[in-house]
């Protein structure tokens, strides 16, 4: 398949095509979204992939769109999918290295950048790229992803933070029930960590397999990277204890009537693309937050600060401390630092506060109604829902 002359033409084509979408891929001054690219993807993928949109296709229906040989069109539209440039139209979540099942005749469409194929280029992740994708998220990039709602990756508070009439209201947050339906699972490890070590030369201590717990199907060879679901399980409560949070995959409808909880990254503040990127765009939320909020108790609260050491934003603080009033003739008491805060405003919900204090001082409590997340029901629906708010927010002037 040979591209047209203009070459810069067509990666200008495709960088516009991938920033129409809902996820955002932001043009700069510099053109960095340009070199991402081209560290990517040959000339001919991106080519072909700039042909597409949201909306999906055949092979057949694009070849003679674009005036291409229908087997190379096929054979390069498949090879795109597992590296998630292009999308296949299924109730199932495509992951890194993997395609979904689909009924009947495949069609494509163009995928996005994050969440999308900027995961799936761990293979070739190097420094220049993690260089390119800080440089990307400086120069707006970051805004264009991170701040616009939904965000692209949603905070499921995790296991023991919840009362289970909360998990019964939204089916999505119970974990448990996702280890049940599945016998192996796919744990990758985090493009985010290897991109701080290759950044900065090292990382946090906290694990590097530790993304994805995406179901797959029984008879899945176990493996590095496919653990069976005693294993998974296990990981997951370790990655939790440890102060992880989960920060799970939008696209719910796993061939299921009703929303699922289908996967997620979890991620650790230091080395997470999703709170390191929000804080170099400088917007005010990157993940999408859940539906509670976190309330500390005072009376059982020892001020062990164990909440403040955990919590992945900074939202919870030492409170003030109290100056007693002495009685007469009687000295000061001395004095003790103040029990811990939440400042709501910058709670996420994450709830790993929760299940790491000590006196069991801290609950999840569910926000208003004039506040509730109502969660999408499959891709399509967050992409509707996030078009519908940048549409009003740039008629409102914000965005």
């Amino acid at each position: 398949m040979t591209p047209p002359p203009t070459s810069e033409g067509t990666y200008e084509r495709l960088a516009n095509a991938l920033d129409a979408l809902p996820h955002g891929f932001a043009r700069t001054a510099s053109g960095v979204e340009i070199a991402l690219i081209k560290k990517a993807f040959t000339e001919d993928e991106v080519w072909l992939a700039g042909q597409l949109g949201r909306t999906p296709e055949t092979a057949a229906g694009i070849a003679e769109r674009v005036g291409r040989d229908l087997g190379d069109v096929a054979a390069t539209l498949e090879s795109l999918v597992p590296r998630r440039l292009v999308r296949l139209d299924s109730p199932g979540m495509s992951a890194p290295g993997l395609a979904p099942p689909v009924a009947g005749e495949k069609r494509y469409r163009l995928g996005p950048f994050l969440v999308g194929w900027y995961e799936s280029n761990l293979r070739l992740l190097d420094k220049e790229f993690a260089e390119l994708f800080e440089k990307f998220v400086v120069e707006g990039g970051g805004e264009r992803i991170f701040a616009p709602r939904p965000g692209v990756l949603g905070v499921v508070p995790v296991r023991g933070s919840l009362n289970p009439e909360y998990i019964e209201r939204e089916s999505h947050l119970d974990i448990d029930a996702h280890f049940q339906r599945h016998e192996r699972f796919l744990v990758i490890p985090c493009v985010c960590k290897r991109e701080v070590e290759l950044l900065h030369g090292k990382s946090c201590k906290k694990p590097m397999k530790r993304c994805g717990f995406v179901g797959l199907p029984p008879q899945t060879p176990l493996g590095e990277t496919v653990l069976d679901r005693e294993e998974a399980s296990k990981l997951l409560g370790r990655l939790e204890k440890m102060g992880h949070v989960h920060l799970a995959f939008y696209g719910f409808t796993m061939s299921a009537d009703s929303p699922q909880f289908v996967g997620t990254c979890n991620c650790c503040s230091c080395c997470c693309g999703v709170f390191h990127g929000q804080k170099l765009a400088g917007v005010a939320e990157g993940a999408q937050k859940s539906n509670y909020r976190a309330v500390i108790e005072p009376e059982p609260c020892t001020a062990c600060g164990a909440c403040i050491l955990r919590c992945p934003v900074d939202a919870i603080s030492e409170g003030p401390k109290i100056w007693p009033r002495a009685a007469a003739g009687q000295a000061v008491p001395k004095l003790e630092p103040g029990k811990s805060v939440v400042d709501r405003d910058k709670c996420i919900g994450c709830g790993v506060c929760v299940i790491s204090c000590p006196t069991d001082a801290i609950r999840m409590d569910p926000v208003s109604e004039e506040e509730w997340f109502h969660a999408p029901n499959s891709m399509a629906e967050w992409e509707e829902m996030r078009l519908r708010n940048l549409a009003r927010d740039g008629a409102n002037g914000t965005a």
